[in-house]
């Protein structure tokens, strides 16, 4: 799994006043062990439940009524509806390729996660927020959302903990993404300063040293770009004030005539705490392998 999970704690309680006091809230990354373990499930049943062979339907029921539950089964349903009645001969493959969590308290997890499905010669990738319960013992998904647009979890406030953290660098995030993002032909060199304003070394004296191309490109596009309704974030690393995060949206663009269209966009971020503040040190576009 191309998941890397750090800051784990020693335990599941906090110290105060002598008395260990149950954890509560969202429990991403605050529970180490709990998180790793919850996306572990997912992907498992994911990579189950999306994958798919023609020759074996059975195998594809059975997958589903063990690794989901409620909304989630219909959901699948509907999304596999045309696999299911394809003449041709069907053989999809999927795996987790990167996942984080957006939310974990215990017995619920939601994440955002990028599979990977392949058919033949042919391979993908999709965007995708998943919800699971855990009960006996055991992970089903029960929601999910391809290409989402989620409004995120209330945020922790910024206080120093581990939580406060966490969704510190998930606000900078956006912001970053807005700033990076967010283009206008008619405004090259107010685009360009707008993602300056969010980046830090190594990416800013590459953006600096690329600037006449970067402004040029802008200039050129005729378009203007927007993020979609409700970006959605989640830490995949974080250590102290640095953080990877997994970010997806729909990017909105719209070209010289006025059209818009929706542009499915996943990237990771390396993300630094200058001050108040959080800067992009490192964008990675998320595309098949």
């Amino acid at each position: 799994m191309l998941l890397a999970l750090v800051l784990t704690t020693s335990a599941c309680t906090s110290a105060i006043s002598g008395t260990a006091t149950p954890l509560t809230g969202n429990l991403a990354l605050v529970n180490g062990p709990g998180t790793a373990a919850a996306l572990d499930a997912v992907k498992t049943a994911a990579e189950a439940v999306f994958s798919y062979d023609s020759a074996n339907p059975a195998a594809f029921d059975q997958a589903v009524a063990a690794n989901v539950t409620g909304a989630a089964k219909d959901q699948l349903t509907k999304l596999f509806d045309t696999i299911r009645k394809s003449p041709q001969a069907v053989r999809l493959a999927t795996r987790v390729r990167e996942a984080a969590a957006l939310e974990f308290t215990g017995d619920r997890v939601r994440e955002l996660a990028v599979l990977e499905q392949e058919n033949g010669t042919s391979k993908g990738l999709a965007t995708v927020a998943l919800t699971a319960l855990k009960a006996d013992g055991h992970w089903r998904l029960s929601d999910l959302a391809v290409n989402p647009a989620q409004p995120s979890p209330a945020p922790h406030p910024d206080d120093g903990t581990l939580a406060g953290t966490r969704d510190a660098a998930v606000a900078g995030t956006r912001a970053i993404a807005g700033g990076l993002f967010t283009t206008d032909s008619a405004d090259a060199d107010g685009s360009y300063a707008r993602a300056e304003a969010v980046i830090a070394d190594p990416l800013l004296s590459d953006y600096r040293a690329k600037k006449a191309s970067y402004v040029e490109a802008i200039r050129k596009s005729g378009t203007k770009v927007a993020l979609g309704p409700d970006p959605m974030a989640a830490v995949v690393v974080l250590t102290g004030g640095r953080a990877v995060v997994l970010f997806f949206t729909t990017l909105q663009v719209t070209d010289a005539t006025g059209k818009a269209a929706g542009k499915p966009f996943t990237v990771e971020f390396d993300v630094v705490r200058e001050g108040a503040s959080w800067k992009a040190t490192a964008v990675r576009p998320v595309t098949a392998a």
